[in-house]
């Protein structure tokens, strides 16, 4: 019976945990950078993610100049100094995002890039982008890393516009889970 009445709390708790945790609409905004053109690094942290580039440098795109709707920009990876989109690309999410999607930019005749979306060490699924699409990974569930792995053969293909959904604790949640927590304890006391 003591087992039972833990296991009844325990599920109580995780069920509220989950009605106090919210989902929150989020982007990529590249000009945090704060710069446009060819950036030398291969590594940028934003807010939200952290760019690798697997060349020598990345490309920020400035807002709007590629047809890129919410003005954030665009990114890619770039061989050193040529500011094409030529290189792989590597996308860490700081925390799973649900519902992802964004857009290529600046795709022309030989351009292929293989996008691949991860939780933790799982292949979730892939798309090859051969034209400027929306590329759709809403389906996928939990996402904490994309991974473009590009053999393009022209100037390469640029990413924007991307929007998902962070899970964010309302700010009752500590609240709630020690009153949770309280309340395992005054059955266990209670049963004992």
């Amino acid at each position: 019976m003591h087992k039972s009445i833990i296991s009844k709390v325990f599920g109580g708790a995780a069920l509220l945990f989950m009605a106090v945790t919210g989902a929150q609409a989020s982007t990529l905004d590249f000009t945090e950078v704060g710069a446009t053109g060819i950036v030398s690094q291969t590594v940028i942290n934003l807010s939200n993610a952290t760019l690798t580039s697997y060349g020598d440098d990345m490309y920020i795109g400035a807002p709007g100049v590629f047809g890129e709707t919410n003005n954030l920009g665009i990114v890619c990876a770039s061989p050193v100094g040529s500011g094409n989109c030529e290189e792989d690309l590597q996308i860490d999410f700081l925390t799973v995002v649900t519902d992802l999607m964004f857009e290529s930019f600046g795709v022309s005749a030989g351009d292929s890039v293989t996008v691949s979306a991860y939780l933790g060490a799982s292949l979730l699924g892939s798309t090859v982008v051969t034209t400027q699409t929306t590329v759709d990974f809403s389906g996928f569930g939990s996402i904490d890393r994309l991974f473009f792995a590009d053999s393009s053969t022209a100037a390469g293909i640029g990413w924007g516009d991307f929007s998902f959904n962070t899970s964010v604790p309302e700010p009752t949640t500590l609240a709630l889970m020690g009153l949770g927590l309280a309340g395992i304890g005054w059955k266990r006391r209670k049963a004992a």
